[in-house]
């Protein structure tokens, strides 16, 4: 069994039943593999509509990326802007931009409607800005939103510092749909949701390869297979060998999340307090949320030469500077995980065979995007509606490959590029 305790989701989680492996041979109309947010909320949608639905994961509920981020709810891209994403994919990318911008009520609406006990709360997301430049930029971005008719406010530099604590920003632009989650407690609340409404949940059981055969497919695993008329991999970054046009367009990142001790109320009470959420602008990205016990949350890019031990050290310093704190925090869980990252930035769907669909959603917003991706899914299996991302493009995912050579080496560039920004003129 994995020690999973140094992550703050599994510790504070609870221990949770164990389903079944898969035994013998099953049936069913709908396999969705990997029970991860994305699977979960297939699987869900589909059992509810009354198809007959195996959901399956080669370790627990949650095991993969869905239990490794900070429990950020973000509507809207870790790179690119609407009107940037309409240019480059058209039609499909103002439906990518509508998906996204609706993405974190999407979420939080369905944990009201499934009753889930996630610590959800909807305080918002800020991005402030760590230069003139980047200013610029949001302005620009805030403004692409609004006019699609989403709700975003321009905050001063004295006003984002008097609403997120944090000093020294030139301002920020603030969503208040966004917000905070327990992903975990998140991802079994889904996978729970999913069980009541019909579907069938096996974990601990890899798949080990997928087989057409007369009217549909056999996945084939350890103590045996899946018969299914059509075939979901929600596998992101973890699909491997199952669908390799989309593993070779994924750029796997190392990420690295930390929680502190709680902190005491008198010490952060110039610090969120309803569950929002901070994104800045820097390439050396600085986040932070504080969750219902008074802990602060943070994360960074894993790099090379950069120790474990270093990183506690340096996520500490940082968040005793950036928010003012009086002490050096207690970094009290300290845990890896794996943002999936396309090599075109963008969430992307690959059909193969007409019966298996492959779709890979993460990019730093894994966590609301990955709902609404799910639910999309389940409606083309429904109706035939299409998912509202674009079709992988092999072409460009040719460049992953050196992306992945440069993966580790890239943040340790982050301080100089944010040093460079600062010295930057904003466009006119």
């Amino acid at each position: 069994m994995i020690d999973r305790s140094d992550n703050l989701w599994w510790a504070s989680a609870g221990r949770r039943p164990a389903a079944p492996a898969v035994s013998g041979t099953l049936r069913c109309d709908i396999a969705v593999v990997g029970a991860g947010i994305m699977g979960t909320t297939t699987a869900q949608a589909l059992a509810a509509a009354g198809l007959s639905v195996i959901l399956i994961d080669a370790g627990p509920v949650g095991s993969g990326a869905s239990s490794t981020p900070g429990g950020f709810v973000v509507p809207h891209f870790s790179v690119g802007s609407p009107d940037a994403i309409v240019e480059r994919v058209g039609e499909i990318g103002e439906r990518l931009v509508q998906a996204t911008g609706g993405s974190a009520d999407h979420l939080f609406a369905k944990v009201r409607a499934l009753n889930i006990d996630c610590d959800a709360r909807q305080g918002g997301w800020y991005q402030p800005a760590h230069s003139a430049a980047a200013r610029a930029r949001i302005e620009d971005v805030a403004g692409q939103w609004h006019s699609r008719g989403f709700a975003v406010e321009m905050l001063s530099a004295e006003e984002t510092a008097g609403r997120t604590g944090v000093e020294g920003y030139e301002g920020s632009w603030f969503a208040p749909s966004g917000g905070t989650i327990h992903p975990l407690l998140y991802c079994r609340g889904l996978a729970d949701a999913a069980v009541v409404s019909g579907a069938r949940l096996f974990e601990r059981s890899p798949v080990l390869g997928i087989e057409r055969q007369p009217g549909g497919y056999a996945l084939r695993l350890n103590d045996g297979r899946v018969i299914a008329n059509t075939v979901i991999l929600c596998t992101n970054g973890l699909s491997g060998d199952l669908v390799p046009p989309m593993t070779a367009s994924i750029v796997t990142l190392g990420v690295w999340q930390c929680a502190t001790a709680p902190i005491p109320a008198e010490q952060r009470r110039h610090l969120f307090q309803r569950g929002e959420a901070l994104s800045d602008t820097r390439e050396h990205l600085f986040t932070y949320r504080v969750d219902s016990e008074g802990r602060i949350i943070t994360g960074a890019l894993d790099a090379f030469g950069v120790s474990p031990a270093h990183q506690r050290a340096a996520m500490a310093r940082r968040l005793r500077t950036m928010l003012r704190l009086p002490h050096l925090p207690e970094i009290t869980h300290l845990w890896t995980g794996t943002s999936s990252i396309s090599a075109s930035r963008y969430p992307a769907t690959l059909l193969v065979d007409g019966g298996i669909i492959s779709a890979t959603a993460c990019n730093a917003r894994g966590i609301a995007l990955s709902t609404v991706i799910g639910d999309s899914l389940a409606r083309f299996v429904l109706d035939g509606t299409p998912p509202p991302v674009p079709l992988l493009d092999t072409a460009r995912a040719r460049t992953a490959g050196i992306q992945r050579q440069l993966r580790r080496f890239y943040p340790l560039m982050g301080p100089i590029l944010d040093w460079i920004d600062t010295r930057r003129a904003p466009a006119r």
